[in-house]
């Protein structure tokens, strides 16, 4: 398998849902770092995809509840920016995204 062919790693994908909702929501880093109790810095290195929280789950809690959504929402946005930004590698690959993509439409 080729490098260029191997998906990067989620986190990148989850820090620019966060950022994405934020800036949509005109929230700013300092809101969200208040909420966690940590510097401004850290949240922009999680945005950036560079460093990934100690408390990963709390953080999107932290960002849930201050821009006012569904936690899901958030962890769901990465999840289809890495599905929509990076390789699937093969047919059976894509067949499952389409299936999983399926069950998805048919819950709520």
């Amino acid at each position: 398998m080729e490098a260029e062919e191997v998906p990067r790693p989620f986190l990148p994908w989850i820090g620019r849902a966060c950022r994405q909702a934020r800036e949509e929501r005109g929230v700013h880093q300092v809101q969200i770092a208040a909420a966690m109790r940590v510097n401004q810095a850290t949240i922009a290195r999680f945005e950036e995809g560079t460093a990934w929280p100690r408390r990963p789950e709390e953080l999107l809690m932290a960002y849930a509840s201050e821009l006012g959504m569904d936690v899901r929402v958030l962890w769901l946005h990465g999840f289809v920016l890495w599905i929509e930004n990076e390789p699937i590698l093969d047919e059976q690959g894509r067949a499952d995204v389409r299936a999983a993509l399926g069950r998805l439409g048919g819950a709520g």
